[in-house]
This record gives structure tokens, C-alpha cells and sequence, in this order.
């Protein structure tokens, strides 16, 4: 992670916390387990295993701020985050990582079931690799993506959630110029 995303993140958290106090806004956290997309990068191990870096791999971490008024069924939630897939050696790691903003929108069926979706941008997608697994870095350009996401609600703030987002990455690095990020993801988040 960049200096510029670790002060974004720093920003978000501490715009997320002054606003806390305002009647429907709540800070929001989580973190999802991806899988999914086009593979980038298959390597072989030295013991015959394969290591695969993937377009709509592995771990998504996120902030940002939650809305919903008062008896509303609506919510809404906006999240800049921070996904990334890699895989590492002694001689080599590669890695796939992009920041994705977020805004999405739910219908809270019951207190304790929402869902919903809406749209996701990737900014920042870039590829990097070094040592044995070196075959470049590059950037990648991200089609706008649709997220569409059912949410648990327990008591207290915290949810567990499933999610298939569908967005594509371009670069004339890639064979055949673009490839599918598209991906499932399981995760849990905290409502502040």
C-alpha cells in the first residue's frame, strides 16, 4: 500500500469519525475473501505446486460511511478500499492491486436481511512483479463494475455479507488486451 492510499485511508477514517455523531451516518469497516476472475500469473514451485495471481483475487479491506433515516427500508454506503491478490518467494513475488470506490445502495428486507447493489470503480489497478517471477509492471484501466450484495445484520453492528461483483481491467500488456475481474467474495463488516 502506497503513502497516497494510507493518507486516503487516514482522511476517510477521520472524516468517517467527526460525522459519527450525525443523526443515520454511520463509519463502516470490513473485509471480504475473494475469488475469481482470469488468471495474470501461474508459477511453479520448486515442489510442483502452481501460485496464481487472479484479476478478482483474494483479500478486499474497506471504510467508509454507512446512511439510512430514520425508519427508512434504505440505506446507502459509499467505501474506498484496497484489494489485492499475490503470491511470494525467496526468489520472486507478483502481485495484482487496485482501490476500488464504491456506492452502493440496500433494502432491508427484515432488521436483519438487506440487499442490494450498485456500482464499483477500480482505481489504481496495477500489476507488479520481481526476481524469478519478473515479467513486468504495468497498469491496468477498470470498466465501471455492478456489485450486487446480500447482507446479514447481527445485533450490534456487525453483518456478514455475499457479493458477485462484475467489472473487467484493460491493458495492452494482456493478451487479447482486456480480461474479466468479475468475482464472488464472502466477508464481514462493522457498522460503528
Amino acid at each position: 500500500m502506497t503513502t497516497r492510499h494510507l493518507l486516503a485511508a487516514a482522511v476517510l477514517a477521520a472524516l468517517a469519525h467527526s460525522s459519527a455523531c450525525a443523526e443515520g451516518l454511520r463509519p463502516v469497516v470490513g473485509f471480504a475473501l475473494t475469488g475469481g476472475g482470469k488468471t495474470l500469473l501461474k508459477v511453479e514451485t520448486d515442489d510442483g505446486d502452481e501460485q496464481r495471481v487472479s484479476s478478482g483475487g483474494l483479500v478486499h479491506l474497506f471504510g467508509g460511511l454507512e446512511y439510512q433515516a430514520p425508519d427508512s427500508p434504505l440505506s446507502f454506503q459509499f467505501n474506498v478500499g484496497y484489494h489485492v491478490d499475490g503470491i511470494g518467494a525467496e526468489n520472486g513475488d507478483a502481485n495484482f492491486s487496485r482501490v476500488p470506490v464504491e456506492l452502493l445502495a440496500f433494502w432491508h428486507v427484515d432488521p436483519a436481511v438487506r440487499l442490494g447493489g450498485g456500482v464499483r470503480k477500480a482505481t489504481g489497478s496495477r500489476f507488479t512483479s520481481s526476481g524469478a517471477a519478473d515479467v513486468g509492471d504495468f497498469n491496468m484501466r477498470s470498466s465501471t463494475g455492478f456489485v450486487l450484495q446480500a447482507e446479514y445484520l447481527f445485533p450490534g453492528g456487525a453483518t456478514a455479507f455475499a457479493r458477485y461483483v462484475d467489472e473487467s481491467y484493460k491493458s495492452n500488456r494482456l493478451v487479447g488486451g482486456e480480461v474479466s475481474g468479475n468475482h464472488a467474495a464472502v466477508g464481514m463488516a462493522y457498522r460503528f
